[in-house]
């Protein structure tokens, strides 16, 4: 700034500083006039907002705008109605802050169109448009007060760095500006990989994670230089890290690591149904820390991802979603078993979720005390769908015929189904 420029400022601020001090009843009316704008001017705003048409771009620019510039106008033809009362430093100046925060506003709004943050990012970026708003007002028209004056003036020391308050406010804009772009950025990237780059889900959910991690680390590193702090100087830190990760965190990186390691290796998708002696459900999501099962009984698990690389997990669904089930059922020795497989063999080939081809078979499983076992073997392609569903409507149907043709089942209850799943449809074709 020119030091005229500042001189005039500076005799500005001093004015009205002076109307504050010597006019009383003249600067309430100047504070009056710009309150009255300013309500006005929000009235309208919402009017604007009730009546124009839904438009992302529209509603940013209303909200960032319109307030403030109707303000500013209605304010100025105040001034002119009424130059003799309103025509003094104090209201000039009070129009200049409200000019300089159109101009932050404008800046705002068109970070915002640009890099469309969400919400806490949103907040962030308006608090910050506002606290630079508020620093440049006062280290412009504060020069000419000495309290505020050597408050932006002031320095203190933390280690080797000496600190202004002027470098704090510009860390947190500065700061606040960048974490936006790397929200966005790292956004940018997810979005891409995932609709644009035409690879596999989890190589690109694991080439987003790593972009991920790697934006913000340079975003960190360049808020750190902003506060002016020493970068060699964190090589202690990263000592003392490396060893907390050695010692304390090394369950946390274990469950990174194998995150990477399984969206790498693709043993384990989203989508696919998993099996273990705990949890039974389908992967919904995948992080680098954590996978979440939703599991047949409607909850959500999170098992962490070092879980899922040391313990012996069955994928329903790794190289297809067929899944073979077995229900047995016991029968008096009596039976004409011949006329009890066909009914039974019928009952479980009208089920319109159990495969064609691998055909249903029905087997003389073991005859024990008496008694007969029969075991039905059939294949579904849609284990998320449920298994003791399809179990149920069969054992209905089986029990339903039997009745109609006098057999009787033996001495005990239909047994629960069993289940394995195939590799591809010879080997299930071998295994029937």
């Amino acid at each position: 700034m020119e030091k005229d420029e500042a001189d005039i400022i500076a005799a500005l601020a001093s004015s009205a500083l002076d109307v504050l001090e010597q006019t009383p009843l003249l600067a309430l009316v100047s504070i009056s006039a710009v309150a009255a704008s300013f309500f006005i001017a929000f009235a309208i705003t919402r009017r604007l907002k009730r009546k124009w048409p839904i438009n992302y771009r529209i509603r940013i620019l209303i909200d960032y705008l319109s307030t403030i510039v109707l303000t500013i106008l209605i304010l100025f033809g105040l001034m002119r109605v009424f130059s003799q009362t309103l025509g003094n430093p104090l209201t000039f100046v009070i129009g200049g802050a409200l000019i300089l925060f159109l101009v932050v506003r404008i800046a705002g709004a068109f970070v915002e169109l640009l890099f469309k943050p969400r919400d806490p990012f949103r907040s962030i970026l308006r608090a910050s448009s506002i606290l630079f708003w508020i620093t440049i007002f006062f280290y412009l028209f504060g020069q000419s007060n000495p309290t505020i004056k050597s408050f932006f003036d002031g320095e203190f020391e933390i280690g080797d760095s000496k600190i202004s308050p002027l470098s704090i406010f510009n860390i947190l804009f500065f700061g606040g500006m960048i974490l936006i772009i790397t929200i966005w950025t790292s956004e940018a990237a997810q979005r891409y990989l995932h609709k644009k780059s035409g690879l596999q889900p989890n190589l690109a959910l694991a080439l987003e994670r790593i972009i991920s991690v790697a934006v913000w680390v340079i975003a960190a590193l360049i808020i750190v230089s902003l506060a002016g702090i020493n970068l060699t100087a964190l090589a202690a830190f990263g000592g003392a890290l490396g060893i907390g990760v050695g010692l304390g965190l090394q369950k946390l990186a274990a469950s990174y690591i194998s995150g990477l390691i399984l969206l790498f290796e693709r043993s384990v998708r989203v989508g696919d149904n998993l099996v273990s002696e705990k949890i039974t459900g389908r992967v919904t999501e995948m992080t680098i820390r954590y996978t979440t099962i939703h599991t047949t009984d409607g909850l959500d698990v999170l098992v962490s991802n070092d879980n899922l690389i040391n313990s012996t997990i069955v994928n329903e669904t790794l190289s297809d979603s067929n899944v073979r089930l077995e229900l047995p059922i016991t029968l008096s020795a009596d039976t004409d078993l011949e006329k009890a497989r066909a009914i039974f063999l019928d009952a479980v080939e009208k089920q319109p979720r159990i495969l064609k081809d691998p055909a249903a078979k029905v087997y003389t499983a073991s005859i024990e005390n008496k008694n007969v076992k029969l075991l039905a073997r059939f294949w579904i392609n849609d284990p998320i769908n449920g298994r003791i569903s399809i179990i149920s409507a069969i054992n209905e149907a089986v029990l339903q015929e039997f009745k109609k043709k006098g057999i009787e089942l033996a001495d005990g209850e239909f047994a629960c189904c069993r289940h394995t799943f195939s590799w591809n449809k010879h080997e299930a074709q071998s295994n029937a």
